[in-house]
């Protein structure tokens, strides 16, 4: 696993800090910057997994092994399509367990926005199962707790509480900064997006039990079709009130709608509709109204923005085998 270190040349602003630096061109899901202490709500774990059953970690690590031999080959391909799209799937994660589900980084401390249902049906389900192990394109695990659970928007606001990490040269303490997509300031309804998501294993078309040949991140391209006539946006408690054509499939709820030219979070995709075979998801108002009432007040605004100058005093640890 390749490093760099950078020494200090000058003197870095703690917003500069927070915002996404690609590597050789790649974004990375979490580089790590030295700190007085780190932080207490991060753990960083080396090899035992908490909260994780037998079966559930042996799925974990099947899915890990397969995203580390393949992370270099998706993340290049990615880069291929867009800086953006690569921003966008350094951002986004797939829940490790079997059922799958998706879910994006919104803010450079680990705060992730996913679909209430990825976290439980019912508010008793969800509170009895706030933790749940994720992973990154490049096979990093990180624990999450949901802090916010909201059925009506179909949302979910989680945090990252704890990070597996395998290289032993990152000792002493240190603070992880997370990827994140920008949140857009407002809707396009007719706009090109892309769509990041992890399709589910079990193919739910076939009439005999089979699985599916998909990848466990899959990029798909469509366009916002606008909003279903009358429906309050912050009602997508029965079907997502957002309409889009990017393709997605059982297991992609969760993921991020972003714009394709300048890659801001539109959607969550939620839902489709089997009628007219129209895919829906959580639409933009909705998920500002409730990172505006769930998201504490000391982090950063995840609105539109780029950073244009290259840090120099930073500890980089490249994730991509």
């Amino acid at each position: 696993m390749p490093r760099q270190l950078r020494s200090a040349r000058k003197e870095t602003s703690a917003s500069e800090l927070d915002r996404p630096r690609p590597q050789n061109g790649i974004y990375e899901p979490v580089r790590f910057v030295a700190s007085a202490s780190t932080p207490p709500e991060q753990a960083i774990v080396r090899s035992h997994l908490p909260g994780l059953d037998e079966g559930d970690l042996r799925i974990l690590r099947k899915k890990q092994n397969r995203l580390r031999k393949s992370a270099f080959l998706t993340a290049r391909a990615t880069l291929e399509i867009s800086r953006q799209a690569s921003r966008a799937l350094a951002s986004t994660l797939i829940f490790a367990q079997h059922e799958a589900g998706t879910a994006v980084c919104i803010e450079s401390r680990g705060w992730i926005l996913t679909c209430a249902h990825c976290f439980g049906e019912t508010s008793e389900e969800w509170n009895s199962k706030r933790l749940k192990w994720l992973l990154y394109y490049n096979g990093l695990a990180v624990q999450v707790e949901c802090r916010a659970w909201d059925e009506r928007r179909d949302l979910a606001l989680a945090k990252i509480v704890q990070i597996e990490i395998l290289d032993e040269l990152c000792r002493g303490p240190v603070a992880p900064i997370f990827s994140y997509v920008p949140i857009a300031k407002s809707m396009s309804f007719s706009s090109p997006i892309f769509c990041i998501g992890q399709p589910g294993a079990d193919d739910l078309e076939s009439v005999s039990l089979r699985k599916t040949a998909y990848d466990l991140f899959e990029l798909s391209e469509g366009r916002i079709c606008g909003m279903l006539a009358g429906a309050d946006p912050q009602d997508n408690s029965e079907i997502g009130t957002l309409k889009h054509t990017a393709w997605t499939y059982w297991g992609h709820s969760g993921a991020p709608l972003l714009r394709r030219s300048d890659g801001a979070l539109l959607g969550l995709h939620s839902s489709w509709d089997d009628t007219t075979t129209m895919r829906h998801g959580v639409p933009l108002a909705a998920i500002r109204s409730f990172i505006t009432e769930n998201l504490p007040i000391d982090s950063v605004d995840s609105t539109v923005s780029e950073a244009s100058e290259d840090l120099q005093d930073i500890i980089v640890i490249d994730g991509v085998d």
